[in-house]
């Protein structure tokens, strides 16, 4: 039985890609809005939209994930959400806390442009209480909330984490500065 050129292309697509997107963004969804049912009449367009956008985009730079590393890092990234979530709530609510703005230098070993690089600076960001301003070849320029506060540290067990998920080699090191603190 003879196919039709379009129909052997579309055999021929690599469906894992485009179902994972889907899948993800659905998971997405299903958290941003709660999972309510109407919201789906909107969202699985999106989530194909989003799909398409991802995949039209997105350059193909092999990686390998050790998923055993993936839930140990989503459990330390959840507690340290929670920790960091806590922490503002208690600077915001006692307002005698220290608080120390400034800029702090953390050189990071994840090659820059790396799916492991975009997810530590993302993650920092997410962080309450951080902020990547600045992203050099090796080193990350983050504004904390508090520059006697161990960031530096917890931006390396992050990385740390990270590195191990994309199973790269990691060297821990402590070789962060502090920049200022004369933000306001």
């Amino acid at each position: 039985m003879l196919k039709s050129p379009s129909t052997q292309q579309f055999l021929q697509i690599s469906w894992r890609p485009i179902l994972v997107r889907i899948l993800l963004f659905a998971c997405l969804w299903w958290i941003l809005t709660g999972g309510t049912p109407a919201s789906w009449s909107v969202g699985v367009p999106a989530i194909l939209i989003a799909s398409y956008i991802s995949l039209r985009f997105s350059r193909a730079i092999p990686f390998k994930l050790d998923y055993l590393s993936l839930l140990s890092f989503i459990l330390f990234f959840c507690w340290q959400s929670l920790r960091a979530g806590i922490d503002v709530a208690k600077r915001v609510l006692q307002p005698r806390l220290p608080l120390n703005l400034g800029l702090v230098e953390f050189p990071t070993q994840l090659s820059p442009g790396t799916p492991a690089h975009t997810l530590l600076v993302n993650a920092i960001n997410l962080l309450p209480g951080t902020l990547v301003t600045r992203i050099r070849r090796h080193s990350l320029t983050l504004h904390v909330l508090d520059t006697q506060a161990p960031i530096a540290a917890e931006a390396q067990a992050l990385e740390t984490r990270i590195a191990a998920l994309f199973r790269l080699p990691h060297t821990n090191s402590s070789n962060h500065e502090k920049i200022g603190n004369d933000i306001s």
